[in-house]
């Protein structure tokens, strides 16, 4: 738990500007700041931040909260995580429920970063060694042969390991680091004798592989050309040497590349999966930063979590081998229960992503991307091109996609899906398709995925277009609120929507002299109006004189308007009233329609010369 005292001064201590400063570009637009937005792909700026607010909201996808709410949403973290890290960032002192607790915490992030820091003096010295080690030149060739720029050198940190025995092992002396610690996290291995240590990666191109925080966790080392210096070997060193698992790296829960696109794959809503290192970077390099790629391991449920934290569709684009193929179909069952959107590239038999690009391009590529089939598309026809060329192999092949096309949740889409098996197999009678099809399916208790979140709708307003001018008036200035003049605002309100905006923010001005967003947000999260209210919020679009000014000539005309709204109901009960005989009550209403009726004119002689 964490008091809203605390919330409040990690607010006040970590500006809602800079934090998304480092992941947006934002310029000055009047008492905003605009951007790109990080959560949607778009050309012209909708992403709007009020510093003075601590608020952000995007007119494009409507997504808008306070930093911890950027955090999370960014980041994939949880609030928990994230007030933390700002606590911990801003220097805030977060209170101690449980001192066991708490001190398990603390022993285990001390560890966390004094590992994570001898990783990073690690990265920087094999940083060091591709620029200035005789023998890197290998390295440099091998980037230059596939076309590796200089900018995507120092975007992905990539490196070179001497072909020394130790040449790690001298630098981490140097440095005072704990040998203990080294060996813990891969970079280090104890020699047979018991006397010492020699390095893990000797004469490789090094790859360092952060986790979703940007921190460095583990290595992965290619085997480059021997250098004239080396002695020969007996037998050729595995093409990647990966870290071991240690304290900091799970290999079956860190995706290489995903810290470096998290932005892009909230601005695509998709990332693209592929299986190598390089074919990692040189799709980043290529445009498509959302690329991302297991460690050395098949999909992963965790990696699949993961994704779907970021993004609700993945593109596989594994190489065009059999091993390519079949990493595809077990990536089926993984993908489908995170309930991610899944379509496969398929690349020319041998080809992977690196070697396309170079040879065929971008726009290639992205056409490929673009006309990719769904996984279910494409197991259809991965079936049938194995399948052996007889009745009885096609029966067998048909009936095994049984079970994938039951965890179609939509009728109709799982009714293509059938069709499109009939066409591929030649079978013009779909009944027996479907009948083939539960056969595979057993008894027909395969279950089906849960349906996926709707996706909201915005919500259509009938408002009335001066009350909800007058209400973003205070929403902009809320010290207007405290005049005489703007309370009469309250009965003036048809939308009962819009006066609980209004008492809300009368209550909030009148306790506190202020608004505070996120609060009032929270306090009107059932309201309708709130995607409107948010938008409001994001914007400051006049100053206390100009609203003053505009609000003082709003208000009698609202005035003149709910009158001359009222007055011909009014007339209909005197009709009424008169047609039942009760000529009390018609002359009460006469006088109240002629009183009324005054008001009016007189409001609209006065409104006229304002004008």
């Amino acid at each position: 738990m964490i008091s809203e005292d605390k919330i409040a001064e990690i607010r006040d201590r970590a500006p809602i500007a800079d934090v998304i400063g480092n992941y947006v570009t934002l310029k000055k637009s009047g008492n905003s700041l605009k951007g790109l937005c990080p959560f949607h792909n778009e050309k012209t700026p909708s992403f709007y931040v009020h510093p003075n607010r601590g608020f952000y909201h995007c007119f494009g996808c409507k997504v808008s909260g306070d930093v911890f709410a950027f955090l999370m949403h960014v980041e994939g973290k949880t609030f928990p995580e994230v007030a933390r890290d700002l606590a911990e960032q801003t220097g805030v002192q977060l209170p101690v429920y449980d001192p066991q607790r708490e001190a398990e915490h603390q022993r285990h992030k001390k560890e966390s970063e004094r590992l994570a820091s001898l990783m990073e003096a690690s990265t920087e010295f094999y940083c060091a060694q591709l620029r200035e080690h005789p023998d890197a030149s290998i390295a440099r060739a091998e980037l230059a042969k596939r076309g590796i720029s200089d900018e995507s050198i120092r975007k992905f940190r990539l490196g070179y390991a001497p072909h020394g025995w130790d040449s790690l092992v001298r630098f981490l002396e140097r440095t005072g680091s704990s040998p203990a610690d080294a060996e813990a996290v891969g970079l280090i291995v104890s020699r047979r004798s018991g006397r010492g240590h020699y390095d893990r990666f000797r004469h490789r191109l090094m790859f360092p592989i952060a986790d979703v925080h940007g921190k460095i966790v583990a290595f992965s080392g290619r085997a480059l050309e021997p250098a004239p210096s080396m002695e020969a070997q007996k037998e050729p060193p595995a093409k990647y040497l990966n870290s071991p698992e240690n304290p900091l790296y799970h290999k079956g829960e860190v995706l290489y590349g995903l810290h470096e696109g998290r932005v892009e794959i909230r601005r695509e809503e998709s990332t693209i999966l592929c299986e190598g290192n390089f074919d990692l970077v040189a799709l980043h390099q290529a445009g498509f930063a959302n690329a991302v790629a297991p460690m050395g391991t098949a999909f992963t449920e965790a990696h699949a979590k993961l994704i779907k934290r970021f993004a609700p569709k993945v593109f596989l684009l594994f190489d065009g081998d059999q091993a390519g193929r079949k990493a595809v179909r077990e990536a089926y069952g993984t993908s489908n229960k995170a309930a991610l959107s899944v379509h496969v590239v398929t690349l020319p038999q041998g080809a992977d992503p690196d070697s396309f690009l170079r040879e065929q391009g971008v726009d290639a590529l992205r056409a490929r991307v673009t006309n990719a089939p769904t996984i279910i598309e494409y197991l259809i026809d991965d079936a049938l091109a194995r399948a052996e060329p007889n009745p009885h192999a096609k029966a067998e092949a048909i009936a095994k996609l049984g079970p994938i096309l039951a965890s179609v949740e939509s009728p109709i889409e799982r009714g293509l899906y059938v069709e499109r098996v009939a066409r591929k197999f030649g079978i013009t009678d779909l009944a027996l398709v479907r009948r083939e099809l539960r056969r595979g399916l057993g008894r027909g208790n395969e279950p089906r995925p849960k349906p996926r979140d709707a996706v909201r709708q915005d919500i259509a307003l009938v408002v009335s277009e001066l009350q909800s001018r007058l209400i973003s008036l205070l929403i902009d200035q809320p010290t207007l609120i405290q005049n005489e003049e703007a309370q009469k605002l309250s009965r003036l309100l048809t939308n009962k929507d819009l006066r609980a905006i209004f008492d809300s923010i009368f209550r909030m001005v009148d306790r506190q002299g202020s608004l505070e967003v996120m609060a009032l947000l929270e306090e009107l999260e059932d309201n309708q109006l709130r995607p409107w209210l948010e938008e409001q919020l994001a914007v400051q679009r006049h100053s206390l004189e100009e609203a003053r000014q505009i609000f003082c000539d709003g208000l009698p005309i609202l005035e003149q308007q709910n009158i001359e709204r009222e007055l011909p109901g009014l007339q209909q009960r005197i009709v009424e009233a008169r047609r039942v005989g009760d000529d009390a009550l018609a002359a009460g209403l006469t006088q109240e329609f002629v009183e009324l009726s005054r008001s009016a004119h007189k409001l609209k002689q006065a409104n006229a010369k304002q004008r």
